[in-house]
């Protein structure tokens, strides 16, 4: 059934306008099988994946996308897709899109599909598709999968590089068989509550920028410091009669009501200090600053003349507090003979933040190297470390401020005397006259080779005789 594009707007009322998004449903799609390669599989409500000997890759066609208005104005594409059956596991499948000057079988329907005809298919590949035909778009990765569950990805750049109003993608290369819903699937279950048809359904939901204001600073979901000083954005044009004027809310609750209000004097104006007279309740009057470890919420509001155009509710966190600096020296090489310790010397910086504990922790611990190392105070930031093995050792630091933790490790090389810590530590192989690898070429190395060698016969044919 051929299916037209819909919007879900989210408020048009009046002088009233907000941004939307518009879901636009695929108007086709098909599994097709590697068994049956000349076969129409349009008998199944599955889309499947599967990289084995029973291959399967799916097809999805949107064809109506020159319906849409401003498409130059679209900011973002989204692929949604729904798993049609639980699959248990780690599992990922690729979804690419065929390119928009491939142009064999773009008019395929989903009763003509096949593995043989489907477009940009390498028909002797399991997983692949024709090079320079498709491209990859994104990979799904999912653990443990429950029946309902969607996924989205990324197709923007594929949405965009469109000129003819067609989107083919296709989903192959999984690690096991996957199945998701198809275009005129009756509807998939999630935790008991059935989902669908439409809901279900593979869909692009295409988004267009708001009619407001619009790229705030900090970005949606950034995290910042208290020392945060101002807010930023940008005005949506204004027209010949009526500059743009604005209203900034702030505050730790979404609601407008309950939110610092500032209103700039100025026309055209693009930030706002961020203080207490402007935003009393949101400012740490004590400390000067933003408080620490909070959810922040805000709004721009424009008005142009008697359209009021709200904004879209943006949000940040505040945190302050960094993670230790942690420093561990220089690696050691020592040898077993005498002595066989070392001095693990760490040095760990802090800004005292949480305020809640306020300190630091530290830990050493052996990361590589035999076990049979022994740490002597590992939860100081002074220890020794006593070896009884040859070995090639790893110490690692870790300072722990209660809520962040960092790390740095150091070297130690332990040889079974000087000349072999020596070229242990450095991995150059011994000089090949040092028959006896004590680092000196000396007549002890001759000795040997004489003595090894005398009178050794490489004469295979006569024996020296």
């Amino acid at each position: 059934m051929k299916k037209t594009i819909f919007a879900i707007i989210l408020c048009m009322l009046g002088s009233v306008v907000f941004a939307y998004d518009v879901l636009v449903p695929a108007n086709v799609s098909c599994r097709t099988d590697k068994t049956a390669p000349d076969t129409n599989k349009h008998d199944s409500s599955k889309l499947s994946i599967r990289s084995d000997n029973n291959a399967a890759k799916s097809w999805i066609k949107f064809d109506q996308l020159n319906a849409l208005e401003n498409r130059q104005d679209v900011r973002k594409v989204l692929l949604r897709l729904t798993l049609y059956e639980s699959r248990a596991g780690s599992n990922y499948f690729d979804v690419s899109a065929v390119n928009d000057d491939y142009r064999q079988n773009i008019g395929w329907a989903e009763r003509e599909i096949t593995w043989n005809n489907a477009p940009a298919n390498d028909t002797a590949s399991n997983t692949g598709l024709l090079a320079n035909a498709a491209s990859l778009v994104g990979r799904v990765t999912f653990t443990d999968g429950v029946e309902g569950q969607q996924f989205f990805v990324d197709v923007t750049d594929a949405f965009k590089a469109d000129t003819d109003g067609i989107l083919q993608f296709v989903l192959h290369n999984s690690s096991a068989l996957i199945q998701i819903c198809t275009h005129d699937q009756s509807g998939t279950m999630l935790g008991g509550t059935i989902i669908g048809p439409e809901a279900a359904h593979p869909t692009l939901i295409v988004s267009y920028p708001p009619l407001g204001a619009d790229w705030p600073v900090p970005e949606v979901g950034e995290t910042v410091k208290t020392s945060l000083a101002s807010l930023s954005w940008t005005n949506p044009e204004p027209n010949d009669l009526s500059p743009v004027t604005c209203t900034v809310y702030l505050g730790t609750d979404p609601n407008r009501l309950n939110m610092d209000k500032f209103s700039p004097t100025e026309a055209g104006v693009t930030t706002a200090s961020i203080n207490e007279t402007n935003f009393p309740k949101s400012y740490d009057e004590v400390n000067g600053r933003l408080y620490d470890n909070t959810k922040y919420y805000w709004y721009v509001d424009c008005c142009i003349g008697e359209t009021t155009i709200p904004g879209e509710q943006w949000y940040f966190f505040t945190y302050d507090n960094e993670p230790p600096v942690v420093n561990v020296g220089e690696e050691q090489a020592i040898w077993l003979t005498d002595p066989n310790t070392v001095n693990l010397v760490g040095d760990v910086k802090d800004d005292g933040l949480p305020s809640d504990p306020g300190t630091v922790t530290v830990k050493w611990t052996l990361t590589e190297g035999p076990a049979t190392a022994v740490i002597g105070t590992p939860d100081q930031l002074t220890t020794t470390v006593t070896f009884t093995e040859r070995g090639d050792y790893t110490f690692t630091l870790t300072a722990d401020d209660g809520e962040l933790k960092a790390s740095a490790s150091v070297r130690v090389v332990v040889g079974t005397n000087s000349c072999d810590a020596s070229h242990l530590q450095s991995g150059e192989p011994y000089n090949p006259a040092d028959v006896n690898e004590d680092c000196v070429v000396n007549l002890d190395d001759l000795q040997i080779l004489l003595v090894d060698d005398w009178l050794n016969c490489t004469d295979n044919l006569t024996d020296c005789l």
